[in-house]
């Protein structure tokens, strides 16, 4: 009896000192926790996918847009992706849209989120998260003046035998093509100067700034050498209008008549209409003498917020698109880029006025020709008749002074310049590079070259617009 009450003690011992089974149950607690990982990770991988899905979706929705070309209903089209993906019930509504003239941006908030399987048993029910999509689209404004040579000099061939109006028409045209943007058409505008010995601002624009006209074969205000020192618009109520006359020769079938460009060559203002564009330049015409102190004090001047009320008032007739009215603006807007591209095949010449013998210019101090002195000046250029029948009113110097100045003032108040010298004299070369924004802003052209500085312009002008 003792002995067996001794052997079931020692087996009660040896029980408890046993180690068998223990890694049975170490076993079952790893499975358990690499259960719980597993399901840990199954959760997040499907978390995670639905997570990507609705992101996708959401980038690719906002980017579809947020793009200019759109025209229908920016939010709807949001929708309409989700909906497509089956996955509207992730959509936060309603989808944030902002939209201005030149840009565009689209917003959107999503909830994606899975039931979880095995995070539940640790009371996580559900993941989600908050997620963002956004897309902007943006066009800079550009406002470019093209001041654009058309004096007499223009209709002789350049060095591979093509007449430089010529060339100058198709450059400037694709120059126009290349910058217009199809994505967002009223972010670009583009004006026209054309000059010959002045500027012609048109009939409408003369008598807006207040002109007194004696005559109507064209309207230029003679500007004084006082006008350049701003570049506002000029009061034309106290400037004689130019006369109606010739200095050089004419060459009747490349030139129409005229110191002063007549009506259909005067400056074509704000325009984002390729073929109106095109149009113009391809009929422009050519006239006397080389004023490109005036043609860039005019090309200031359509640049210069100052003159919004001229916008203004050329929608309100017609003249301009309602879509530019606040053009231009202010100088320092951060959403617009002010450009002048600048062309000519010549030098600053000096401004010589007719006159009668003995007394005053014509068209000054009211003294005006009579119809008999008007008919002269139509049919015999000024060069031809006596010394006295003529008066030089600025040197070639203190017009190349004024360039200087209205160059200047415009660089001041941030106005990118190009200017291009085509097949011209060293003076003129160094006109054009001193005018320019930098050395490489300036283009020294030949022949074909004339096109490829148009289109390096018109790159360049892309360039700057992707980058402001």
């Amino acid at each position: 009896m003792l002995r067996t009450l001794m052997q079931k003690g020692f087996s009660a011992k040896r029980f408890r000192r046993s180690e068998g089974g223990g890694m049975l149950i170490f076993g079952l607690f790893v499975f358990i926790i690499i259960l719980m990982v597993s399901g840990l990770a199954v959760d997040f991988m499907r978390y995670e996918n639905n997570r990507v899905r609705v992101q996708a979706t959401a980038d690719r929705a906002v980017l579809a847009a947020a793009t200019l070309r759109e025209t229908g209903d920016r939010a709807a089209l949001v929708e309409e992706y989700f909906e497509k993906a089956g996955l509207s019930a992730y959509l936060q509504l309603p989808v944030e849209v902002e939209e201005a003239l030149n840009a565009a941006s689209v917003t959107v908030r999503t909830n994606p989120g899975v039931n979880t399987l095995f995070m539940r048993w640790a009371g996580v029910d559900q993941l989600t998260s908050a997620e963002i999509s956004s897309a902007r689209e943006e066009v800079t404004n550009i406002e470019i003046v093209m001041v654009l040579d058309i004096s007499g000099s223009m209709r002789w061939t350049d060095s591979i035998g093509i007449p430089r109006i010529t060339r100058l028409r198709g450059a400037a045209r694709n120059f126009v093509s290349t910058v217009l943007n199809d994505d967002a058409p009223d972010a670009i505008t583009i004006s026209i100067v054309p000059y010959a010995g002045t500027v012609n601002p048109g009939r409408e624009v003369f008598e807006l700034l207040g002109g007194n006209a004696w005559h109507d074969y064209s309207h230029c205000p003679d500007l004084p050498r006082s006008a350049f020192g701003s570049t506002a618009l000029p009061d034309a109520s106290s400037m004689p209008q130019a006369p109606h006359f010739m200095f050089w020769a004419v060459d009747w079938p490349t030139m129409d008549w005229g110191w002063c460009p007549n009506e259909s060559n005067s400056i074509l203002y704000h325009s984002s209409s390729e073929e109106d564009l095109h149009d113009y330049l391809t009929n422009m015409r050519l006239h006397d003498g080389t004023g490109t102190h005036y043609g860039m004090r005019w090309g200031a001047a359509l640049l210069d917020p100052s003159s919004q009320w001229l916008t203004t008032a050329l929608a309100a007739s017609g003249t301009v698109d309602s879509a530019y009215i606040g053009r231009p603006a202010a100088w320092d807007d951060p959403d617009t880029l002010k450009v002048v591209v600048l062309m000519t095949d010549g030098m600053i010449t000096e401004q010589v006025r007719p006159r009668r013998p003995g007394s005053s210019i014509f068209g000054r101090n009211g003294v005006y020709p009579t119809p008999e002195e008007q008919d002269v000046l139509n049919t015999t250029h000024i060069q031809a008749l006596h010394s006295n029948n003529r008066q030089r009113i600025s040197t070639q110097g203190e017009n190349s002074a004024d360039f200087d100045t209205a160059c200047a003032l415009s660089k001041q108040n941030g106005v990118i310049i190009y200017t291009i010298a085509f097949e011209t004299n060293t003076q003129g070369q160094n006109e054009m590079r001193k005018c320019a924004t930098s050395p490489g802003h300036y283009f020294n052209a030949v022949g074909l070259e004339l096109d490829a500085a148009f289109s390096a312009i018109a790159t360049s002008i892309q360039s700057l617009r992707l980058t402001q």
